[in-house]
C-alpha cells in the first residue's frame, strides 16, 4: 500500500500529463477522483487494470474498497494498444497491477518483472487458460469466474484485513456468471444454425462452450485484413451455407463485414467483444453482463 502523498501526485500527474489515464478514470461509476476528495480513509488499494473486462471484474470485487483504474481508455480497441512512458511512470506507483497476458496485452508482460521489483502485487490472470494464442477467455462466463477468483486472491494479498468484503463480492459475481451461463445455455439449447460470421475470431471460447461454428472474417486481431482470395470465399461460404447475419464490432471498422453482407444480402448485427466500451456506454451504466446478455440476443435472432 502507497502513501496517501505519493497517491495524490499520480492523480496530479494524470491530469497534468496524460489524456488516456485522466480521460479512463471516469470509467467508475462514481465518477472522477479528485485530489481534493482523498484522505487517509480513503485511501485502500490502488489496483491499476489493462483492460476492460477485467477492470470490471476487479471494481466489481472491490467496490468502495479499492481505487481501480483502466489503463485502456473508453472507446478504444485494446487489440495492440501500448501506453507512452510516462503512463508507464503514473501506474508503477499503484499497490496491484493486474493484465491477461500475452498475446492480449505483450507490453504488459514486459514491464511485469520492474513492477514486481518495485513491490507491487502483478496478476497476470489469464496464465494457463488460454489455447492457441487466444486470449478472448472473459467471453466464456465459466473461465471469466476463474478469471475473478484470481483477482480476488490478488486483492485480498494486498489488502487481507477487508477478506469477508471482497469474499462477499465475488460470492456475488460469481453467481451473476452461474445466471449468465443458464442463459446462454437455455437460449441457444434450441437453435438449429450453429453458423455464426464475426469480424474477428472473437467467440473461440464461447462458441465452444455454446456449441456454435465460429466464421471469422479476419484473425484473433481486428486489426488484421482479410485477402481477396479469403473474402471470396467468404462470401461463397455464406451464400452456400445462406447465412443471413454477419456480426460487426462497435471498435473496430466494419468494412469487411459490411462487404460481405452487401454482397451476398445479408444483415448486420453487432457482436460486443467487451474487450472495451465506448464512453456513452460506461455512462448509461453498461457492464460485462449487460454486454454479454445484447449479444445473446443477437446470437439468437441471427441463429433462429
Amino acid at each position: 500500500m502507497r502513501i496517501i502523498g505519493k497517491l495524490k501526485a499520480i492523480i496530479i500527474i494524470i491530469i497534468g500529463i496524460s489524456m488516456v489515464v485522466s480521460t479512463v478514470g471516469c470509467q467508475g461509476k462514481g465518477g472522477n477522483i479528485s485530489v481534493g476528495d482523498l484522505d487517509d480513509e480513503d485511501i485502500k488499494v490502488w489496483v491499476y487494470t489493462t483492460f476492460y473486462p477485467i477492470y470490471d471484474f476487479a471494481k466489481k470485487i472491490g467496490g468502495d474498497k479499492l481505487i481501480v483504474e483502466n489503463i485502456v481508455p473508453p472507446g478504444v480497441e485494446p487489440h495492440d494498444f501500448e501506453p507512452s512512458p510516462k503512463q508507464i511512470a503514473i501506474f508503477s506507483d499503484a499497490d496491484v497491477f493486474i493484465y491477461l497476458g500475452e498475446p492480449m496485452d505483450p507490453w504488459a508482460e514486459k514491464i511485469s518483472g520492474d513492477l514486481e521489483a518495485r513491490g507491487l502485487k502483478v496478476l497476470k490472470a489469464g496464465e494457463g487458460l488460454m489455447e492457441n494464442d487466444d486470449p478472448h477467455i472473459w467471453l466464456d462466463p465459466i473461465i471469466a469466474k476463474e478469471l475473478s477468483k484470481r483477482i480476488f486472491q490478488t486483492i485480498v494479498g494486498a489488502d487481507e484485513d477487508n477478506r469477508e468484503f471482497y469474499e462477499g463480492n465475488l460470492a456475488s459475481l460469481n453467481e451473476e456468471f452461474d445466471e449468465l451461463d443458464r442463459e446462454f445455455k437455455d437460449g441457444l439449447a434450441d437453435i438449429t444454425r450453429k453458423d455464426v460470421v464475426m469480424a474477428h475470431a472473437a467467440v473461440g471460447y464461447l462458441a465452444k462452450r455454446y456449441g456454435l461454428n465460429q466464421i471469422p472474417i479476419t484473425g484473433l486481431s481486428p486489426q488484421e485484413e482479410p485477402s481477396p482470395r479469403k473474402m471470396a470465399e467468404l462470401v461463397e461460404l455464406v451464400r452456400e451455407r445462406d447465412i443471413k447475419y454477419i456480426f460487426f464490432e462497435e471498435l473496430a471498422s466494419p468494412k469487411f463485414s459490411e462487404t460481405i453482407a452487401s454482397e451476398v444480402g445479408a444483415d448486420l448485427l453487432v457482436f460486443n467483444p467487451v474487450g472495451g466500451l465506448t464512453l456513452e456506454q460506461i455512462r448509461s451504466g453498461e457492464d460485462y453482463f449487460s454486454m454479454m446478455r445484447r449479444n445473446l440476443e443477437n446470437l439468437k435472432t441471427a441463429l433462429e
